[in-house]
């Protein structure tokens, strides 16, 4: 409970900080979100698409006055990170009237907009996008420390501490908690992982909770964007790799296990019901004639891989405030040592299933880009990779469970006074760089008590307020990680343990 409240108490922080319609695409989302909840479920393209730079065609949308202002308050800052967030104009009063807005989401599946847009129904435009933000921030952190609790059983504490802390970057947080379905797709991906290898690497009979969570997080997978069959898709083939021998057959037997894959069946053609019913998610008319060549697309793709990478880690706004530099230097030490260890340490299955997850990473944005290059351009963004990308700490944390001896140890000690307060500074300084960003601009003061934008908790208040948060986090992993002689309020109990794994309890 304490991790929930204080992963949720991030993501509010970052909800309320950041300026609204600073976050990709966000004008769009919020319009969808808003469009839905008052039933209007798919809007169709209006016109032909009118700046090459755009997703797609705009849709159209009817809503009350004050969305209209709000859709454009990004007008003046997006992609100019030298000028600070005070050139918003005033949002005016709604006065009553539905006019026309335009939104690029209008074919996206309604899932996510359905759970986040009810609050439009009674707020303003503006107090309900910051209602949007919060409710996305907490669905986001509770699909999180469901799949936090799930990789627990089935790990040592330092191998999921090791790969929770690398697969929850500072842009999974940030995405979580703006007004982006991205944010459901990578959080639901996450706890869709968890329950699909603690499902292939447990012996028994699964737990209820394991089959509820399995079901619950791969539905809202499936059905949060045109992309999530595909995540889905390879999870569970990653999943059946590192399934031990005689694990698929057990679990075929199993009618709880029959129903859980009914449950994904139907979800499944839910959500290839409404992409075949709504081929216009994104559509350029070949404006992209360069890209013909299936093989120029994926080398230019290929090409923009690190990139991808550093995307992943974080880069903010709309993609015009990179993480700092400590925050990018930790990360790839954490998830490159993470990864090197794992690799040494695997054998078999584990190695083919660790490197088979890897390789997506890079694959998978290819294999989605090249048959739309020509119409769409190449417009992949990290972030984009992030359900699959937080999947690979955990494969490699199952990996390391199957080295004995003085290694653990080695790894608990790393992991305690090394991994965790790096990536705890490495958090902070991440949030402190965007929030500069919008404060002063990125050529501004790195340090100032008069900002020409702050947000509703203050510049340099939300700085502080967000570090006290990241170290109750960082405290939750770090007594987590005491020797194991001592009482670990966080590990789960004899009789857990064994109901998850399918092993007699301790009398």
């Amino acid at each position: 409970m304490g991790l929930g409240l204080a992963l949720a108490a991030l993501q509010a922080i970052w909800s309320v900080s950041i300026p609204l319609m600073a976050s990709p695409d966000e004008p769009s989302h919020v319009v969808r979100a808003a469009a839905v909840a008052r039933t209007q479920w798919s809007a169709a393209p209006s016109g032909a698409q009118a700046d090459p730079a755009e997703p797609g065609p705009p849709a159209t949308v009817h809503l009350p006055s004050d969305y209209l202002a709000v859709s454009r308050l990004s007008a003046c800052f997006a992609h100019l990170p030298y000028v600070a967030a005070s050139c918003q104009q005033p949002i005016p009063a709604p006065d009553g009237t539905t006019v026309a807005v335009d939104t690029f989401a209008g074919q996206y599946p309604p899932l996510y907009y359905l759970l986040v847009g009810w609050p439009s129904l009674f707020l303003s435009a503006k107090a309900s996008v910051y209602a949007m933000r919060l409710v996305s921030g907490v669905i986001a952190a509770a699909l999180t420390v469901w799949g936090l609790y799930r990789l627990r059983t089935t790990t040592l504490p330092a191998a999921w501490t090791w790969a929770a802390v690398a697969a929850l970057t500072p842009m999974t947080l940030f995405v979580g908690a703006m007004v982006n379905p991205q944010g459901l797709e990578i959080s639901s991906a996450f706890a869709f992982w968890a329950a699909c290898l603690v499902l292939a690497r447990s012996s028994g009979t699964p737990s209820r909770g394991t089959l509820v969570q399995l079901a619950l997080s791969g539905a809202l997978l499936l059905n949060t964007r045109a992309s999530g069959p595909v995540w889905a898709l390879t999870i569970v083939v990653v999943a059946l790799v590192v399934a031990p021998k005689g694990r698929l057959r057990l679990l075929r037997k199993l009618p709880s296990v029959r129903w859980t894959l009914a449950i994904g069946v139907v979800a499944g053609l839910a959500a290839a019901t409404w992409v075949a019913t709504h081929g216009a998610i994104a559509t350029g008319d070949r404006r992209y004639p360069e890209f013909t060549s299936p093989f120029r697309a994926a080398w230019f793709e290929l090409a923009q891989t690190a990139e991808h990478l550093l995307q992943m880690i974080g880069n903010f706004g709309w993609l015009d405030t990179p993480s700092p530099i400590l925050t990018v230097m930790v990360w790839i030490a954490l998830v490159g040592t993470l990864l090197a260890v794992s690799v040494a340490a695997a054998g078999g299955p584990l190695r083919v299933a660790l490197l088979l997850s890897a390789l997506a990473v890079v694959v998978m944005p290819v294999a989605l880009q090249v048959p739309t290059a020509a119409d769409t351009g190449l417009i992949w963004q990290g972030r984009y990779t992030l359900p699959i990308a937080v999947g690979v700490p955990m494969v490699a944390a199952i990996a390391l469970t199957s080295v004995a001896g003085p290694f653990d140890e080695l790894a608990r000690r790393i992991v305690r006074w090394m991994a965790v307060p790096a990536v705890a500074m490495a958090h902070v300084a991440a949030f402190w760089w965007a929030m500069r960003r919008y404060a002063v601009g990125v050529d501004g003061r790195l340090l100032t008590r008069s900002p020409e934008w702050s947000s509703p908790l203050g510049y340099l208040t939300a700085v502080a307020v967000y570090a006290v948060a990241v170290a109750v986090v960082a405290c939750v992993a770090w007594f987590t990680l005491r020797p194991s002689g001592a009482t670990n309020a966080l590990a789960p109990t004899s009789d857990e343990a064994a109901d998850e794994l399918g092993a007699p309890a301790a009398a």
